[in-house]
């Protein structure tokens, strides 16, 4: 971020308006607040509408893949979890036209899918079974956008994701639920470029 503050101030007095939706890349952490569930990075494909000031409709997925940790021990692979949220909510976008910053909060159904890993079935003699109910996140958040050129902008995102998905695993008479939280800390940084 340094980097990209000194690049901005030695450029010309421009925002990143030349267009209205810009597609780019990012890089996403979303540090789990379970002990029992791993943290997650990814990098993926982003797509935005062009910030501008004032109330506007807020949107975001924040999908996450996230290894669970076996409860009956072991270091080896266990099981997957994968939560899928699809929220929407209000934002509302202030600052500088170079640096426009935004608060916002989102929420939705969160579809959730849980499965095992191989590794951990080839391990084992018993038939074991793990599910995950979908459910609902919310997701407030603070984001900021640094405009580096008419049509280029670097996005950065830092918020709070509340999902609890209901996950129940089985294994012969070993049953064990509410084990798991998908809350998150969410950090991710993009570059974008405006197309239309």
């Amino acid at each position: 971020l340094p980097a990209a503050s000194i690049l901005g101030g030695a450029a010309p007095f421009w925002a990143q308006r030349a267009g209205r939706v810009s597609p780019g890349g990012s890089v996403a952490l979303n540090t789990m607040i379970d002990s029992d569930v791993e943290n997650s990075f990814s990098i993926a494909p982003l797509v935005r509408v062009n910030p501008r000031r004032g109330w506007r409709l807020a949107t975001a997925f924040n999908w996450v893949t996230a290894n669970l940790k076996n409860p009956e021990g072991g270091d080896g692979k266990f099981a997957r979890l994968k939560v899928r949220p699809v929220m929407a909510g209000i934002g509302y976008t202030f600052g500088p036209d170079r640096t426009l910053f935004n608060v916002s909060i989102v929420g939705g159904p969160s579809f959730n899918y849980v499965d095992f890993h191989d590794e951990y079935l080839e391990g084992i003699s018993s038939a074991p079974t793990i599910d995950a109910d979908h459910g609902f996140a919310i997701r407030p958040g603070f984001s900021f956008t640094q405009t580096l050129a008419p049509r280029v902008g670097l996005t950065a995102f830092t918020g709070y994701m509340f999902n609890r998905p209901g996950i129940v695993y089985r294994n012969g008479s070993t049953v064990i639920e509410d084990r798991w939280k998908a809350d998150s800390f969410v950090l991710s940084a993009g570059l974008v470029y405006s197309i239309f």
